[in-house]
């Protein structure tokens, strides 16, 4: 069936040329927009690949050998420039300035129950907090800040040291 559906294709000569110019393109512009939507390099290999086909079916080469072109090309570049590629783009995480929070004392504002948000006062701002713990906590009790999880500020009980 699938050999019937590539015969009847390619027998159609002159609009045969037509259709593989506007997929290749349609190919092209795609890659592109997925491009400029992403900030990794995802596509930009099917991209100069479709652009070299494009190429290759305004010279009139047959389709097969323009999707062979297309998927060696294609593994290619991925191989030789994705190593590269990931070596120059820095994927770490940028501190902000709520990262500070972490490991300091709050006051509970509105009570924090078990699977429920809650409120916590630090730095003079009010914050919606969580508790992974299976704590409670009431208005007024002191809480340490552990991490942060998106808006919200996850905080766990204040271990009390012995001192001897």
């Amino acid at each position: 069936m699938v050999n019937g559906l590539i015969n009847s294709f390619l027998s159609l000569s002159g609009s045969t040329k037509t259709i593989v110019i506007i997929l290749w393109t349609i190919i092209i512009v795609s890659t592109i927009i997925i491009e400029l939507q992403t900030s990794d390099l995802v596509s930009c290999w099917f991209g100069l690949s479709g652009i070299v086909c494009l190429v290759l079916s305004f010279c009139s080469v047959d389709i097969v050998i323009q999707l062979v072109v297309f998927a060696v090309l294609s593994t290619i570049l991925v191989i030789a420039t994705r190593p590269i590629l990931k070596k120059f783009n820095n994927n770490e995480e940028i501190p902000t300035n709520v990262d500070k929070l972490i490991g300091m004392i709050g006051v509970v504002t509105k009570k924090i129950l078990v699977g429920e948000k809650g409120e916590v006062k630090v730095n003079y701002q009010k914050w919606t907090a969580i508790c992974k713990n299976g704590y409670s906590f009431e208005e007024g009790q002191k809480v340490l800040i552990k991490e942060i999880e998106g808006n919200k500020l996850v905080v766990d009980i204040i271990e009390e040291i012995e001192i001897k």
